[in-house]
């Protein structure tokens, strides 16, 4: 992993037997000593501590992004990096500060810094769009995704981020004790009035909001809530996407939920709030009565031809719920589209469209030859509430999976080429086995996914159909409990616990689907707002509904095998197939793991809780893991590799071109383990050499990285040397007379200056500009401003939005000024966009000296 023992200060180290009491022991102390993270062989351990991490913590994850970058695996051009745990163990978190390193340590470019703010700012827009408050995590990222950087060399040449949007029905039914999407409660602590009378929402809160009132209060301060809406907003502008278009429809969404379809005692349709209804139309761009019509009429196809007919008062408020979610996800889409098209450098980028164009959302093209591709993945965390639903299912279902590709990859792959080399492994544990779990839910013939899918797209299919069903086929397996009696529930044997799911809500949300009488409301003909006109294109031909059920999932989203059938299929099934392909892209890449664990299921700063540690060590197979590292061969060579990478580590002098065998392996790793001032009878669990390979102790591979690390240090020093001294030889009688020059001049001073005065000149022109550009206008210092932003971020507060701030200049720190707090007269160096600029200075003399009384001078650029 990383090379050198420089890291040794983060690797886990036991002294004494190894037990799980043993490893929880060491990684408290660790947790009390502010060490969150920790090596245990090729896998990075994480405790989240519901706190920012010291500096030092953090360095692990400067490593770790480094060798992603440096250590490129010996014929591969893929690495992957893969963060696991349950909700709530700081996954996102993690995963946030160690793609903001990869930005740090990698090659800088002309469009460099234009890619690093748009990934800053992409990062705040999808997390308030994607994120939610849950009973075990205020902040649960309700995306999964897997970011892709291209290196070429180690400059980033593009970047990709590929989202899985799961959590559906949070929209339209919060869970219990729970809350819908963040931004929601962002945008209504955040519009002023005017805003809201703009927006058709002058008059409610998320009280309200039917939608938002079956969740739980907001956690967050209304100051705090404006905050992020502030920086949301002006994040969306520098990505260059338009604010009013996002919140129309975002608004739209919240509304819908108060539109109530219900049946009048004429047993027609009546809705309730019928002025919500027309707000919501009108903010979607179409006439109220086409939007009423497509919610409560229904086209079928039969013997006659195309007939109409109502709908129930229920199929009404259902397709109500199902536009909300068509339409928030596919603006999700949407933005998240037009994100990858800034990601992709200047070459790859088109432009057209809502956001931008159908033409530039096309996928990135495969890497080229001499690129290599670094896969960020961070998926859901595994759930368990009271009472799960679909979105559950899905999360631990991938869970499932990725946990077996770890055991998969750390413990059954080193064994099986242990077992073909004829080498004795040194380790034969038995971590668990979550096979059995996996075929149960996906099976491809005879997995309850296949049955869900089948029995979701059958007509009049019941609950009760589905809890026959699911007995008399899951009935015998290990991992299944049935439901009791008449109960809609069942549940499953999950690798970290037994899980209950609830038969209704699986069918209902694997539906996914959309009345196209709903999508023809919003044609390019009729629909007056393109932005949401583009949202629908491409679901009908000709704008005219046939009878047909759309998918919720803009079509470019589903799976190219179900694509053009898209009917067909439901969403659970798409689910299942890029999943598969995410796996397939694992595979052909190098993995590396790091570990997520919580230290308390209460989110307290600080606290560590042996109990729930002690249930995600044994869950995520981690004493397992520990164990293998300490007494098994965590790493292999073929023969060739070994001897190109390891020969003059293991030779004190030069040697010609060896005739690679296993002779001669054993022969290097001897000459390696006596220059150690080992002991021969400790080869046998140090390593051993097979017929085609050899394998190594994590001890010893270390070792062997570290001597070679040092060795490449010294002879880049010696070469360094050689080269600096003959251009010091070839340059010296030039350096010389230039020298001679030099002195000269600084002995003769300047004509009418002193030599104080020439060096005040001199630095002079090392000074910043003195003036900002406002309009065209040049705007020179002192100016007045106004803060839009609370600095510091956090802790106690020196200057709050709306204060008014004499700036004198512009700071030695590239995109700062300098300000002169007028209580105590002392400088602050503050973010040039925390402000903005004010023309007119303040009529109050407490905030202005006399000497600070002066408008900003402006002239014409």
């Amino acid at each position: 992993m990383t090379e050198g023992d420089e890291d040794g200060g983060d690797r886990l180290n036991l002294s004494g037997p190894l037990t799980v009491e043993a490893v929880l022991r060491t990684l408290q102390e660790r947790f009390i000593d502010g060490q969150c993270y920790t090596w245990v062989g090729n896998v990075l351990l994480f405790i989240n501590a519901f706190e920012t991490p010291s500096t030092a913590a953090q360095s692990v994850l400067q490593k770790l992004a480094k060798m992603l970058v440096d250590d490129v695996p010996d014929g591969r051009d893929r690495r992957a990096l893969i963060f696991s745990g349950v909700g709530g163990s700081g996954k996102t978190f993690t995963a946030d500060r160690l793609l903001m390193k990869l930005f740090t340590i990698t090659k800088k470019s002309e469009w460099f810094q234009d890619l690093r703010k748009n990934w800053q700012v992409s990062c705040v827009v999808l997390k308030a769009l994607g994120s939610a408050a849950t009973e075990g995590n205020r902040d649960s990222s309700r995306m999964g995704r897997m970011v892709d950087f291209h290196f070429s060399g180690k400059q980033i040449v593009k970047v990709k981020i590929n989202c899985y949007f799961l959590d559906q029905m949070r929209l339209v039914s919060p869970p219990l004790n729970e809350q819908s999407f963040h931004i929601f409660y962002q945008i209504l602590a955040g519009l002023t009035s005017e805003e809201r009378a703009k927006f058709q929402c002058s008059d409610h809160d998320h009280r309200t909001l039917h939608y938002l009132s079956q969740g739980m209060e907001p956690r967050e301060s209304t100051q705090q809530l404006q905050n992020h809406f502030e920086a949301w907003k002006s994040s969306l502008a520098q990505l260059g996407i338009p604010l009013t278009d996002v919140l129309k429809v975002l608004v739209a969404v919240m509304l819908l939920g108060n539109v109530v379809f219900y049946e009048a005692k004429n047993q027609e349709l009546a809705v309730q709030n019928a002025n919500e209804l027309q707000n919501v139309a009108s903010l979607l761009g179409v006439h109220a009565s086409a939007l009423q019509r497509g919610l409560t009429m229904r086209t079928y196809t039969s013997s006659r031809g195309i007939v109409q007919s109502a709908c129930s008062a229920a199929a009404s408020n259902g397709a109500r719920d199902s536009l909300a979610k068509t339409l928030y996800i596919r603006t999700v889409v949407a933005i998240m589209r037009k994100i990858n098209t800034l990601l992709r450098g200047p070459s790859h980028r088109s432009h057209s469209g809502p956001l931008s164009s159908a033409k530039s959302f096309s996928p990135l093209p495969l890497a080229e030859q001499n690129e290599q591709v670094v896969h960020i993945l961070d998926l859901f965390g595994f759930e368990q509430n009271e009472v799960n639903a679909l979105e559950q299912l899905c999360i631990n279902w991938s869970d499932e999976k990725i946990e077996h590709f770890y055991v998969q990859i750390m413990f059954r792959d080193m064994l099986e080429e242990c077992r073909a080399e004829e080498v004795e492994p040194m380790w034969e544990g038995s971590p668990h086995d979550c096979l059995p779990c996996i075929q149960l839910i996906g099976d491809e013939h005879s997995g309850m996914v296949q049955m869900l899918n089948q029995e979701t797209l059958s007509p009049r299919v019941s609950s009760e159909d589905i809890r026959v069903r699911l007995k008399e086929q899951f009935g015998s397996s290990s991992c299944f409990i049935p439901p009791s009696g008449s109960s809609s529930t069942f549940a499953i044997k999950h690798y970290s616990g037994e899980v209950v799911y609830d038969i209704y809500n699986l069918l209902n949300a694997n539906a996914d689907t959309i009345a196209d009488d709903v999508i023809a409301t919003f044609n390019s003909k009729d629909c007056k707002f393109g932005f949401v006109a583009h949202l629908f294109v491409g679901d009908l031909s000709d704008g005219t509904p046939k009878g047909q059920m759309g998918r919720i999932m803009p079509s470019y989203l589903q799976h190219a095998s179900h694509a053009e059938q898209r009917q067909m299929t439901a969403y659970i099934q798409d689910f299942q197939s890029i999943f598969n392909d995410v796996l397939e892209t694992l595979k052909k890449s190098q993995p590396f793991f790091v570990r997520c664990l919580k230290s308390n299921s209460s989110q307290v700063a600080g606290y560590f809780d042996p109990k729930v540690v002690s249930t995600q060590i044994q869950n995520l197979a981690i004493f397992e893991t520990v164990d293998y590292v300490q007494g098994g061969f965590t790493h292999f060579l073929t023969h060739e590799s070994f001897v190109k990478k390891f020969c003059s580590v293991c030779t004190t002098v030069a040697s010609p071109a060896l005739t690679v065998s296993p002779e001669v392996v054993k022969d290097l790793l001897r000459n390696f383990v006596a220059m150690q001032g080992g002991d021969e009878r400790d080869d046998d669990c140090m390593y051993a050499v097979g017929k085609t390979k050899v394998f190594m102790s994590e001890e010893t591979w270390r070792a062997l990285c570290s001597q070679r690390e040092r060795r490449r240090v010294k002879a880049a020093i010696v070469l360094q040397s050689y080269v600096r001294m003959y251009l010091c030889r070839k340059h010296w009688p030039e350096l010389k007379v230039s020298l001679r020059q030099s002195q000269l001049q600084s002995a003769i001073p300047a004509h009418g200056s002193t030599g104080a005065g020439a060096q005040s000149l001199r630095a002079d022109e090392y000074t910043p500009r003195n003036y900002t550009v406002y309009r065209n206008f040049k705007v020179n210092f002192p100016q007045w401003r106004l803060m839009k932003y609370q600095y510091p971020d956090s802790g106690a507060s020196v200057l709050r939005p709306g204060d008014e701030v004499y700036v004198i200049s512009r700071s030695h720190r590239r995109g700062y000024l300098v300000v002169e707090l007028s209580s105590s007269g002392e400088h602050l160096h503050v973010p040039h966009n925390y402000t903005e600029l004010k023309l007119t200075p303040p009529n109050s003399p407490s905030l202005s000296t006399p000497a600070q009384r002066q408008d900003p001078v402006c002239s014409d650029l």
